[in-house]
Protein backbone atom coordinates (compact mmCIF):
# COMPACT_ATOMS: atom_id res chain seq x y z
CA UNK A 1 0.00 0.00 0.00
CA UNK A 2 1.32 3.42 -0.95
CA UNK A 3 1.64 5.98 1.81
CA UNK A 4 0.72 9.08 -0.21
CA UNK A 5 1.45 11.47 2.66
CA UNK A 6 4.99 10.15 2.92
CA UNK A 7 5.46 10.23 -0.88
CA UNK A 8 4.21 13.85 -0.96
CA UNK A 9 6.56 14.78 1.87
CA UNK A 10 9.49 13.15 0.06
CA UNK A 11 8.57 14.91 -3.20
CA UNK A 12 8.71 18.25 -1.36
CA UNK A 13 12.17 17.37 -0.01
CA UNK A 14 13.33 16.57 -3.56
CA UNK A 15 11.85 19.82 -4.90
CA UNK A 16 13.64 21.80 -2.17
CA UNK A 17 16.86 19.85 -2.72
CA UNK A 18 17.49 19.67 1.03
CA UNK A 19 17.87 16.35 2.80
CA UNK A 20 16.94 16.07 6.44
CA UNK A 21 16.87 13.55 9.28
CA UNK A 22 20.63 12.95 8.94
CA UNK A 23 20.17 10.77 5.85
CA UNK A 24 22.54 10.83 2.93
CA UNK A 25 21.30 11.04 -0.65
CA UNK A 26 21.67 7.31 -1.31
CA UNK A 27 19.57 6.33 1.71
CA UNK A 28 16.92 8.88 0.82
CA UNK A 29 16.77 7.79 -2.85
CA UNK A 30 16.36 4.11 -1.93
CA UNK A 31 13.64 4.97 0.59
CA UNK A 32 11.87 7.11 -2.03
CA UNK A 33 12.10 4.29 -4.58
CA UNK A 34 10.65 1.76 -2.13
CA UNK A 35 7.80 4.12 -1.18
CA UNK A 36 6.90 4.99 -4.77
CA UNK A 37 7.78 1.85 -6.77
CA UNK A 38 4.19 0.64 -7.06
CA UNK A 39 2.96 4.13 -7.98
CA UNK A 40 2.90 5.37 -11.60
CA UNK A 41 4.87 8.41 -10.47
CA UNK A 42 4.77 10.56 -13.61
CA UNK A 43 0.98 10.24 -13.79
CA UNK A 44 0.69 11.00 -10.07
CA UNK A 45 2.89 14.10 -10.42
CA UNK A 46 0.79 15.40 -13.31
CA UNK A 47 -2.40 14.85 -11.29
CA UNK A 48 -0.86 16.71 -8.33
CA UNK A 49 0.33 19.51 -10.68
CA UNK A 50 3.94 18.96 -9.63
CA UNK A 51 5.44 18.86 -13.11
CA UNK A 52 7.95 21.67 -12.62
CA UNK A 53 10.53 19.41 -10.93
CA UNK A 54 9.33 16.19 -12.55
CA UNK A 55 12.70 15.17 -14.10
CA UNK A 56 14.46 15.64 -10.75
CA UNK A 57 11.81 13.59 -8.96
CA UNK A 58 11.79 10.82 -11.58
CA UNK A 59 15.60 10.69 -11.61
CA UNK A 60 15.65 10.40 -7.81
CA UNK A 61 13.32 7.41 -8.05
CA UNK A 62 15.57 5.89 -10.75
CA UNK A 63 18.63 6.51 -8.55
CA UNK A 64 16.92 4.71 -5.70
CA UNK A 65 16.16 1.79 -8.00
CA UNK A 66 19.77 1.59 -9.23
CA UNK A 67 21.11 1.79 -5.67
CA UNK A 68 18.60 -0.77 -4.37
CA UNK A 69 19.41 -3.33 -7.05
CA UNK A 70 23.16 -2.64 -6.85
CA UNK A 71 23.04 -3.73 -3.20
CA UNK A 72 21.58 -7.06 -4.30
CA UNK A 73 23.69 -7.54 -7.46
CA UNK A 74 27.11 -9.13 -6.94
CA UNK A 75 28.19 -8.31 -10.51
CA UNK A 76 27.49 -4.61 -9.97
CA UNK A 77 29.40 -4.64 -6.68
CA UNK A 78 32.36 -6.39 -8.35
CA UNK A 79 32.25 -3.83 -11.17
CA UNK A 80 32.42 -0.96 -8.66
CA UNK A 81 35.27 -2.68 -6.79
CA UNK A 82 37.25 -3.08 -10.03
CA UNK A 83 36.77 0.64 -10.64
CA UNK A 84 38.22 1.43 -7.21
CA UNK A 85 35.05 1.83 -5.14
CA UNK A 86 34.99 -0.41 -2.06
CA UNK A 87 31.44 0.64 -1.37
CA UNK A 88 28.65 2.19 -3.40
CA UNK A 89 29.59 5.83 -4.14
CA UNK A 90 27.39 8.66 -2.91
CA UNK A 91 25.19 10.08 -5.64
CA UNK A 92 23.73 13.58 -5.84
CA UNK A 93 21.03 15.46 -7.74
CA UNK A 94 23.48 16.34 -10.53
CA UNK A 95 24.91 12.93 -11.42
CA UNK A 96 21.52 11.20 -11.38
CA UNK A 97 20.63 13.04 -14.58
CA UNK A 98 22.75 10.37 -16.31
CA UNK A 99 20.47 7.52 -15.29
CA UNK A 100 18.35 5.81 -17.92
CA UNK A 101 16.19 2.71 -18.20
CA UNK A 102 19.13 0.46 -19.02
CA UNK A 103 21.06 -2.15 -17.08
CA UNK A 104 22.77 -1.28 -13.79
CA UNK A 105 26.33 -1.61 -15.14
CA UNK A 106 25.64 0.85 -17.97
CA UNK A 107 24.24 3.37 -15.50
CA UNK A 108 27.26 2.95 -13.20
CA UNK A 109 29.64 3.31 -16.15
CA UNK A 110 28.08 6.67 -17.00
CA UNK A 111 28.09 7.86 -13.38
CA UNK A 112 31.72 6.86 -12.83
CA UNK A 113 32.70 8.60 -16.08
CA UNK A 114 31.15 11.77 -14.66
CA UNK A 115 32.91 11.32 -11.30
CA UNK A 116 36.23 10.85 -13.14
CA UNK A 117 35.69 14.11 -15.05
CA UNK A 118 35.41 12.50 -18.47
CA UNK A 119 32.76 14.98 -19.53
CA UNK A 120 29.71 16.96 -18.57
CA UNK A 121 26.30 15.37 -18.10
CA UNK A 122 25.33 16.39 -21.63
CA UNK A 123 28.55 15.09 -23.18
CA UNK A 124 28.28 11.72 -21.45
CA UNK A 125 24.60 11.33 -22.35
CA UNK A 126 25.33 12.28 -25.97
CA UNK A 127 28.24 9.85 -26.18
CA UNK A 128 25.94 6.93 -25.45
CA UNK A 129 23.34 7.76 -28.08
CA UNK A 130 22.90 5.29 -30.89
CA UNK A 131 23.75 6.07 -34.50
CA UNK A 132 20.95 6.81 -36.96
CA UNK A 133 19.98 4.10 -39.40
CA UNK A 134 20.96 4.88 -43.03
CA UNK A 135 17.38 5.65 -44.08
CA UNK A 136 16.90 7.87 -41.00
CA UNK A 137 20.10 9.76 -41.81
CA UNK A 138 19.03 10.25 -45.43
CA UNK A 139 15.64 11.55 -44.28
CA UNK A 140 17.31 13.97 -41.85
CA UNK A 141 19.75 15.16 -44.53
CA UNK A 142 16.90 15.91 -46.92
CA UNK A 143 14.91 17.69 -44.21
CA UNK A 144 17.85 19.95 -43.29
CA UNK A 145 18.71 20.72 -46.92
CA UNK A 146 15.09 21.62 -47.63
CA UNK A 147 14.60 23.80 -44.53
CA UNK A 148 17.90 25.66 -44.98
CA UNK A 149 17.60 25.73 -48.78
CA UNK A 150 21.07 24.22 -49.30
CA UNK A 151 22.53 22.46 -52.32
CA UNK A 152 24.38 19.17 -51.84
CA UNK A 153 27.75 20.96 -51.93
CA UNK A 154 26.61 23.66 -49.48
CA UNK A 155 25.19 21.00 -47.17
CA UNK A 156 28.48 19.06 -47.13
CA UNK A 157 30.37 22.28 -46.31
CA UNK A 158 27.83 23.12 -43.58
CA UNK A 159 28.16 19.65 -41.98
CA UNK A 160 31.97 19.86 -41.90
CA UNK A 161 31.87 23.29 -40.25
CA UNK A 162 29.15 22.28 -37.82
CA UNK A 163 31.08 19.20 -36.68
CA UNK A 164 34.10 21.45 -35.98
CA UNK A 165 31.87 23.73 -33.91
CA UNK A 166 30.51 20.80 -31.86
CA UNK A 167 34.02 19.42 -31.28
CA UNK A 168 35.48 22.73 -30.07
CA UNK A 169 33.85 24.23 -26.98
CA UNK A 170 35.55 27.59 -27.45
CA UNK A 171 34.07 28.00 -30.93
CA UNK A 172 30.67 26.93 -29.60
CA UNK A 173 30.79 29.52 -26.80
CA UNK A 174 31.94 32.25 -29.18
CA UNK A 175 29.12 31.46 -31.63
CA UNK A 176 26.54 31.51 -28.85
CA UNK A 177 27.72 34.98 -27.85
CA UNK A 178 27.66 36.25 -31.44
CA UNK A 179 24.16 34.89 -32.10
CA UNK A 180 22.63 36.52 -29.01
Amino acid sequence: MVNFDKVDEMIEIIEDGELQDGKNFNQFAVEFYLESKSLPLSKYLRMQKKTKKMPKIMNTKKAGEVLYFTEKDDDAKRFLKRKGYGEIPQLNYTCIMLLRKVDIITNWTKILSYFEGKGTIEEINNSTRTELLPEEKKKMDEFIKEKLKLSEKEYDWFCVKLSKVFENKEIMKALKKVVR
